[in-house]
């Protein structure tokens, strides 16, 4: 796949990526693409485990906290892979929980790979009337009991790569379900995407420069991040995130043997929140078990 291809591939997504509404998003995506791109599962060419919790805007009564578990392995050959994933939000008296699986399909572009991906599952909104505070009690609607509702989720990904770079787009919410709601009615999950790119430089055999980029829209806003990353002995990634005017992000992870990753990140804000609360926190963990017969490519950037 040549520049001037690569260039047609984002615009040609570009022009169809529309209204959209804001996913949960995490800081370490980078660790583990498939949160952010479905078509991701079975490139690692292993049985692939992550999780990761997220405690944000610390120091602010209700703030949200989500919890991320993920599983991709290759089935049958290279060229399918197969993925779950269950993220859970929860923000005061409000709870989110969206559950997908997928299946990817990987074919052979030149000297790379080109992977396409859908995936189906649910949405799970639940509020909880007995943690709920009003400052006028007119306004409350009732004092206890927990609501739940139910929608269907759909999302179609892209993925291009090579050993050192590339280049994805995810569609979310492509059937934009509705649920209702007592306090709002009728609502609707909007389309969203996800434009996700990244590049390993090996400065030497000790030291690669790793930079992404994440570019995520939804209705009425926009949200870019650069990550600046260094990988240090094949073990050790350092780096740091710049988040669209919000917050910047430091960032360790610990490699260890290509099988265990853990790592933190620490987001401080730089807007008008920045004495609001003392910073977000995120703890990733993920292991990687070797599919039989296959050998993993190390070292392993993305």
């Amino acid at each position: 796949m040549n520049k001037r291809t690569v260039i047609l591939y984002f615009f040609v997504f570009w022009s169809v990526a529309i209204s959209a509404q804001q996913e949960m998003r995490f800081t370490q995506y980078m660790f583990n693409l498939y949160q952010v791109n479905s078509a991701y599962a079975g490139s690692r060419e292993a049985i692939s485990l992550a999780a990761i919790v997220r405690s944000q805007w610390t120091g602010i009564d209700g703030s949200p906290t989500m919890e991320s578990i993920t599983a991709t392995a290759p089935i049958l050959s290279k060229n399918i892979g197969v993925g779950f994933k269950a993220i859970n939000q929860s923000s005061g008296a409000s709870n989110q929980t969206k559950v997908m699986g997928t299946f990817a399909y990987h074919l052979r572009l030149g000297n790379g790979r080109l992977a396409f991906a859908a995936s189906a599952g649910m949405f799970n909104n639940r509020f909880n009337w007995g943690k709920a505070q009003f400052k006028d009690q007119i306004d409350q609607i009732q004092t206890s009991g927990v609501e739940n509702s139910y929608s269907a989720a759909l999302d179609f990904s892209s993925y291009f790569y090579m050993p050192t770079w590339y280049v994805g787009i995810q569609f979310e919410n492509i059937n934009q379900s509705e649920y209702e709601t007592i306090a709002d009615g009728s609502s609707k999950n909007l389309l969203n995407y996800t434009i996700i790119a990244g590049k390993a430089f090996p400065f030497s055999s000790n030291i690669v420069f790793k930079p992404s980029l994440l570019l995520r829209g939804t209705k009425g806003s926009f949200i870019g991040e650069l990550n600046l990353s260094l990988l240090f002995n094949e073990t050790f990634w350092v780096g740091m995130t710049y988040r669209s005017n919000t917050e910047i992000s430091f960032i360790f992870e610990y490699n260890l043997k290509q099988k265990l990753r853990i790592g933190y990140s620490f987001d401080y804000s730089i807007n008008s929140l920045q004495t609001q609360y003392s910073g977000s926190h995120e703890l990733f963990l993920g292991f990687d078990i070797q599919v039989k017969n296959k050998n993993m490519v190390s070292p392993r950037y993305f």
